[in-house]
Order: C-alpha cells, then structure tokens, then sequence
C-alpha cells in the first residue's frame, strides 16, 4: 500500500514539472526567432602590427561563406571604417595612417549580406614615432683591423637588444671600387668583410625593431668610420736593441695589445729600438704608441721624449719617417702623422731621448699602426 503511493507522488510531481515547463515554454515563444539568430562568423587570429605614426591591423577571413563585409570601430564605436570581403579572399587587413604615437584600441566585427554581424574581436597595441626614434642608440665599433688576408674585421661593443636592436648595416667600399652594404645579426660581436677596398673608410647604423610584429625599421644615424689598424696579432717582433728581462720587460710587450704590460730596457743608453715584421706590405698613414700602466694608474714616466720611425720592404734598406716628440707623462695614445709614402712589411720604432734625468732606461707600453 505504501509503495503504491509513494509512486503515484512520483509521477504526480513529474506532471507538475511538464506542465510548469510547458507553461514557461509558451511564455518565451514569442520572442524566439525560428531557427535561431544567425551570427557570421567572427575575425580569427586579429591581430594590430604596429608601425611609425601607423598600424595595420590583420585577420582571418575564416571559412563562413556568408561574410561580405568587416567593420572596424574605434572610439567608444562612435567611429568605424568599413571593409568589402570577396569569397576568395583569405586575409583581410587595413592600415590606419598619420597616427600620433600612443596605444590604441580597435574592435573588428564581420557581417553577412542580410546584416547580421558577429561576436565583436578587440585587438589594440601601440603605435610608434619620434619618441622611440630619439631613444634608440648608434651601435658603436669597438676597434677595426686589416688582416693579413686583406679581409676588415669589425669588432662591435653590444647593440641595445632590449630597446629592439635587431640588425647592424654597413656600407662600405669594395675592392673593384663599388659601394656595397651588407647587414647582420644585431648580436654578432664580429664582423669580417673580405672585399673591403684600403685606404677608405666605411659607415654603419643600427636598425630597430620596437615589437616583434614592427612593419617598419627604425634607423639610427650614419656612423663614418676613419680609423682602421693593422691586426697586431698577426705581427712578430723580430728585433730589439736590449730587453730587462724576457718576461714583464720583454720587448715583444710592444705588440701584445696591452697597456698594461711594458718594454723595459736594460740600463743601456739611449737609442734603444725594436723592428716589427707586420706580415704583409702595408702603407701606413700613421703610427701611435702609449705609455704604460704596469706601474699602476699614474703610469711610467720613464717613456721617451723622442722617438723615430723607419719602414722597409725587405728589412734591409730603410726608409726615415721622421722623428717626433713624445709626452713621457699622458696616458692617451698618440699619434704620429706619417709622410705621404711610408709603405712597406717592416718597421723600427726608435726611442732617441729621454725625459730630463734619464739617459738610459726607457719604459714604453705599446705601438699601433694605422693604414686609415
């Protein structure tokens, strides 16, 4: 007796739930359209590439035949720009010109011939201009030497990746008289050029990038290069008048690419020299040398007052190109000017005075050739 009227509860609850979902039903129809409100579909993969004082946004055109046009808003909706789709269009883009450097804010939605438009896709990013422009950094050369093979080695101190450095050009000479440039790799510290002309120089900015998506380059300034050196480590010194000691003192010190090692001669007066063999026939238009920091900061006074450069094609007959005065105090390096003919694969570096006081012990630190 129970279990029959525990059924009849049952299926009199299930009566009352149709009839209440019955009624809710016929409440609601009449606002159901049939068959339901059709939505095209919407924009894939929207995404906005920003560029100077522009930005070009891009999308999908996904696979709904239906879409005829897209619509792009801004400000709030209250302005919009309308775009006509093809049934064989793929990809669909817009580029809005003459902005001002900001972020921005952009809502696409696509629609179909009868009207209806699509679930709204937001995409927004920032625009760039002379802002940016006026915070990127010239990379700078760190020193360039000719090899022996007559290739330019560059070596460049660190592009400023972070800001959007992405490539370093150079434009340069070649050796049949062509101006060429070549790019590279922000993020290469070295860079060789196999057909660079002697006796010219070269120039180099640096190109940015401030997003990934960037569909423009920034440029920093030209850069002119004026200084090329010789490559030292491809020199051997072949000669010296007297030496210290083979070690801290050795001669070969001159050459090692170090202020911080010396040429201390014996206590033998003045003059004293070395000979350098620099590996090819070289003109050179002029020299440098710097005094030494073995010592500590202040440097060793004891460098020459007056020194003499020769140059010769087989290290046998010589060629004077001139004697200079020399600082025995600065630190910087100093250059000595050579004649309009000083070319050749050896040279001598003559020390011929000293500073008042000392008439026999020379210290020097370094000597530098430069064909540029």
């Amino acid at each position: 007796m129970k279990t029959r009227i525990y059924y009849s509860l049952i299926v009199f609850a299930g009566l009352c739930v149709f009839m209440a979902c019955k009624k809710m039903d016929s409440t609601y129809k009449q606002y159901i359209v049939e068959g339901g409100i059709p939505y095209p579909g919407q924009a894939k993969s929207a995404r906005l590439l920003p560029g100077k004082n522009r930005a070009k946004l891009q999308w999908l055109r996904g696979t709904d035949p239906k879409i005829v046009k897209s619509k792009i808003f801004w400000n709030n909706y209250t302005d919009s720009v309308e775009l006509a789709i093809t049934a064989d269009q793929k990809v669909v883009s817009y580029t809005f010109e003459n902005l001002e450097e900001n972020f921005y804010s952009y809502t696409i939605r696509n629609y179909d011939a009868q009207g209806n438009a699509s679930v709204a896709v937001e995409v927004s990013g920032n625009v760039f201009g002379d802002k940016y422009q006026d915070r990127i950094l010239e990379r700078p050369v760190s020193s360039a030497y000719l090899k022996n093979s007559d290739a330019l080695a560059i070596n460049w101190n660190e592009a400023d990746t972070v800001t959007g450095a992405y490539k370093t050009e150079v434009e340069y000479t070649s050796t049949t008289g062509a101006t060429k440039v070549i790019r590279f790799a922000a993020r290469e510290l070295v860079t060789e050029i196999a057909d660079y002309r002697q006796g010219t120089s070269f120039k180099y900015r640096t190109l940015y990038l401030p997003d990934s998506l960037a569909i423009d380059t920034f440029y920093t300034g030209y850069i002119t290069n004026t200084q090329v050196l010789l490559d030292k480590k491809e020199w051997k010194l072949i000669a010296f008048s007297d030496q210290y000691s083979a070690g801290n003192e050795a001669a070969k010190n001159m050459i090692d690419g170090s202020q911080y090692t010396r040429w201390h001669t014996n206590g033998s007066p003045y003059p004293h020299s070395i000979t350098v063999d620099m590996g090819a026939v070289r003109t050179i238009k002029r020299f440098s040398t710097l005094n030494s920091l073995y010592d500590g900061p202040g440097g060793d006074n004891r460098a020459p007052i007056r020194i003499q450069f020769l140059i010769s094609t087989d290290n046998i007959t010589w060629t004077n190109l001139g004697e200079f005065n020399s600082d025995n105090v600065i630190l910087s390096e100093q250059f000595y000017q050579m004649p309009a003919v000083a070319t050749g694969r050896y040279f001598k570096l003559v020390g011929l005075q000293g500073p008042a006081g000392n008439s026999q012990y020379m210290v020097l630190g370094e000597v530098s050739a430069y064909i540029f």
